[in-house]
């Protein structure tokens, strides 16, 4: 089935339910396709991901689910190599007996078993968490690049007893353990192989090791404990932007209804259907999908490990379902953007003729594919996703509607925008296909109900209207439902403050409801705002958004003292526009290191140019705009400042920056 095949086309995004409206809140919103179930069990009778998975194992035993490139004896990589539904199957449950055979389905002081998953997005990862949910094992997951001291907060937060990771995180592993710091560790189970010394050096500091192949010929019988619907899933660790990360607990039920109320949307996947996994798998959006993959019985081709060689997994899977966050699509769009304005001649008279038309029918009724231009032109880049792609997702953060509109068009083929968080289980509201506006984010999903509140503080309320005098409700979102977590492991004080008494999540998003299709619109966060040495706050997640679509701009940091009335922000210029097109324009030589150029003042002040133009395009008062930066050479990466969802972690990036600030404001 293509996209546009859709069950019931929605034009409304959400209404309101009858019922007392409290003061300084909207009324309370659900989808109109709600029920009045909030969408739990599955249409397949499903009520656990256990179960939704032996119901594809079923339906779609002989098929191909998890492919992985083998390395070839030269270096490089061959084709996808796929294990059936059936074999992932009959492979989890000889894992699942071999942990029941370890003792690791012994429960610790919060009456759960858990278990550690430490390794890159992998089909070992995911064979792994079939296999846990086999034995009603709770999977932690923790990222690859996490730091040592996060690492230790959340094996000894969970008393974790066995650790699955892969050889390339074994060594960080070992040397946290080597120090004394994780009592209760005493399992490592690493894939793909494992030799003598690894056992040696494993058990001179107190730890069993195994392969994962090894675990799974432990046990010669097959034991199943299979999960009940309310029974925790995951502990889903989150990325710590603001501090000490904490660990959202996540229910069975929580994803089913999450998983319902998407195919419940109209979102019509099918067992054809493909999906390149290379974003984190300790992340609940790849969790997610990976999750709806398997309802529809489709296939999963796992990434190389190396994002730098994306393109080439992607042209020897050809996937049809893509998903990615706005740093990849705000690429894509920057590359292709260069490409044609490169082009000189007949090339960039067609190029420009087919983007004309393309998007003039695209702002007229929506369409995205045209065969003559398609063919012409646009098919040469849908071959740098493998040429398949019919569906394609933007999540994780804000994404510009110029971006959105031209990938759009470029690719042929719908994207849509989600909102969610881990708290969520990563899905609460979306966009349709169909629906060619750009600048929200849909509405909720039939499985929750949402709600503004009030933000007095920020300016922010219910009763707020637009230019034209019509109701537009401005607060911050609140999301009451079965997709809600059930609150962060063994901390009761933050799990208060995030769900309230009456059962709401508080996003700390905050949001308008736009009037003419219900539609929400993400404008502001609490958390992360500044108020100035004048009054005035200053969202500053929106602010570095706006000025990330300079074309000198990769990363940018802002900051504002509360005794000073300006911004400052610390940027990290893009280093391959500023040496194929700046350095030339002012005849500066291209083996110029790039630390010495970024000490350049007329690089500088270009750069603040631009950031000037875009303050002005977007209408920002004088106290949004930033008016010192310091150029940084080095691009901040997960190492540091840059979390696995590729956020930025303000309170590190103070914390480090902080001697600059001090100069920018001196």
């Amino acid at each position: 089935m293509g996209l546009g095949s859709y069950s019931t086309p929605v034009h409304q995004y959400s209404q309101a339910i009858s019922g007392e409206e409290k003061p300084g809140e909207t009324p309370i919103y659900v989808s109109p396709l709600a029920k009045p179930y909030l969408y739990t069990p599955l249409e397949t009778g499903a009520t656990t991901l256990y179960q939704n998975f032996q119901v594809s194992v079923k339906n779609h035993g002989e098929k191909p689910f998890l492919g992985t490139r083998r390395v070839k004896n030269d270096g490089s990589y061959g084709e996808y190599i796929w294990k059936t539904y059936d074999e992932v199957s009959e492979l989890s449950m000889k894992i699942g007996s071999g942990l029941h055979a370890l003792g690791l389905t012994e429960k610790n002081d919060e009456n759960l078993s858990i278990l550690g998953i430490y390794a890159k997005t992998s089909e070992e990862w995911m064979i792994t968490d079939i296999a846990a949910m086999s034995q009603n094992i709770t999977i932690v997951p923790i990222y690859e690049v996490q730091q040592p001291e996060t690492i230790r907060f959340i094996i000894n937060q969970t008393q974790m007893k066995a650790v699955v990771c892969s050889v390339m995180q074994l060594e960080k592993l070992m040397s946290i353990k080597a120090d004394g710091s994780l009592p209760s560790l005493r399992i490592i189970i690493v894939f793909p192989e494992i030799n003598e010394d690894i056992k040696a050096r494993c058990s001179s500091i107190g730890v069993d090791v195994y392969s994962l192949q090894e675990v799974a010929n432990l046990s010669q019988e097959i034991v199943e404990s299979p999960p009940k619907q309310s029974d925790v899933y995951t502990i889903c660790y989150t990325s710590g932007t603001t501090g000490r990360s904490k660990g959202a607990i996540i229910t069975h039920s929580n994803v089913i209804a999450t998983i319902a109320g998407i195919s419940a949307s109209g979102f019509l996947f099918n067992p054809n259907d493909s999906h390149l996994s290379y974003l984190p798998l300790a992340h609940m959006l790849e969790r997610l999908i990976s999750q709806m993959i398997i309802f529809y019985g489709a296939n999963i081709g796992f990434y190389s490990g190396d994002v730098n060689n994306i393109k080439d997994d992607l042209s020897a899977l050809k996937p049809t379902i893509f998903v990615s966050v706005p740093r990849l699509y705000n690429r894509f769009y920057d590359l292709m953007i260069q490409q044609f304005n490169n082009m000189t001649g007949i090339k960039k008279f067609i190029a420009d003729r087919a983007l004309a038309w393309k998007m003039s029918s695209y702002h007229t009724d929506g369409s995205v594919s045209n065969r003559f231009w398609d063919t012409l032109v646009f098919n040469k880049i849908r071959n740098n996703l493998g040429g398949r792609v019919r569906f394609m997702l933007t999540g994780s953060a804000p994404i510009s509607g110029e971006v959105l509109s031209f990938l759009r068009v470029a690719f042929a083929c719908p994207i849509v925008e989600g909102y969610g968080q881990t708290e969520s289980c990563a899905g609460s509201m979306v966009t349709r296909p169909t629906d060619n506006e750009c600048g929200h984010v849909g509405g909720p999903l039939p499985s929750l109900e949402v709600k503004l509140v009030d933000v007095p503080d920020m300016k922010y309320l219910c009763t707020d209207t637009d230019e034209t005098g019509t109701s537009a409700p401005r607060g911050e979102i609140c999301i009451r439902g079965l997709t809600v977590f059930k609150g962060y492991y063994k901390e009761p004080e933050h799990t208060s403050e995030a769900i309230d008494s009456e059962g709401w999540l508080h996003t700390g998003d905050i949001a308008t409801r736009l009037p003419h299709n219900g539609a929400f619109k993400i404008i502001d966060r609490i958390k992360n705002f500044f108020k100035l040495a004048q009054g005035e706050y200053v969202a500053v997640e929106k602010i570095e958004l706006m000025y990330t679509k300079s074309k000198f701009i990769s990363q940018i940091f802002v900051y504002g003292d509360s005794f000073q009335s300006f911004l400052v922000g610390v940027v990290v210029p893009d280093e391959e526009y500023i040496r194929n097109s700046w350095l030339g324009e002012h005849g500066i030589s291209p083996d110029t290191p790039f630390d010495v150029i970024c000490k350049r003042k007329d690089l500088k002040h270009d750069i603040l140019e631009d950031m000037k133009r875009i303050s002005n395009e977007a209408g920002l008062f004088g106290y949004e705009q930033v008016r010192k930066i310091h150029l940084e050479p080095i691009p901040w990466s997960t190492d540091d400042l840059i979390t696995p969802t590729q956020k930025l972690m303000h309170f590190k990036a103070k914390l480090k920056y902080q001697d600059v600030i001090a100069e920018l404001y001196s």
